[in-house]
């Protein structure tokens, strides 16, 4: 994914960028393309970069086990700035990028790469309410309720001694 920043005048533009997953280098769960809305602020001696990056991944739902397929979107933002024009040279941040003179080319596949991989969520459910897999017979208890009896822990018996008593 790479914006062409010679002859860029200052001001706002907006890039429309698309790219195949594989081609970007993201892990085997992302398929398709991957799309970015860049809005692109050109000032004269830096480059700011508000990045959307939105892409399609398959995953297993963490309690039912299903097939699902999810959106999966990123918001983020990178300043590129040119070499000896360096306005605070003590500021440290991985979003900041120093430019060769005479670059005429800003690529950033890599932090579509990163910041997609990031926002992948810790927890996959196919939905919030997904009731998952009995843990003795194994049914879908989104689809059908199973007969199993359950199982009491032993560790709460005093506790229904006390409230059956009252």
């Amino acid at each position: 994914m790479e914006i062409n920043i010679s002859n860029l005048s200052e001001g706002t533009h907006n890039y429309t960028l698309s790219e195949k997953a594989e081609k970007l280098g993201l892990s085997e769960i992302f398929f398709g393309d991957v799309k970015a809305e860049v809005s692109l602020e050109s000032k004269r001696r830096q480059i700011l970069l508000h990045i959307v990056a939105e892409g399609k991944a398959n995953f297993q739902c963490d309690r039912c086990l299903k097939n699902i397929t999810k959106n999966i979107a990123a918001t983020f933002y990178s300043v590129y700035e040119w070499e000896g024009e360096r306005v605070n040279s003590e500021e440290s941040n991985d979003n900041f990028y120093l430019l060769p003179l005479g670059t005429n080319i800003i690529n950033i596949s890599s932090d579509v790469n990163e910041y997609l991989a990031l926002a992948v969520p810790y927890k996959i459910l196919c939905k919030e309410e997904c009731a998952g897999l009995c843990p003795q017979c194994g049914k879908d208890l989104n689809v059908e309720q199973c007969t199993c009896e359950k199982e009491i822990d032993f560790r709460w018996n005093k506790l229904r001694e006390i409230v059956s008593n009252q």
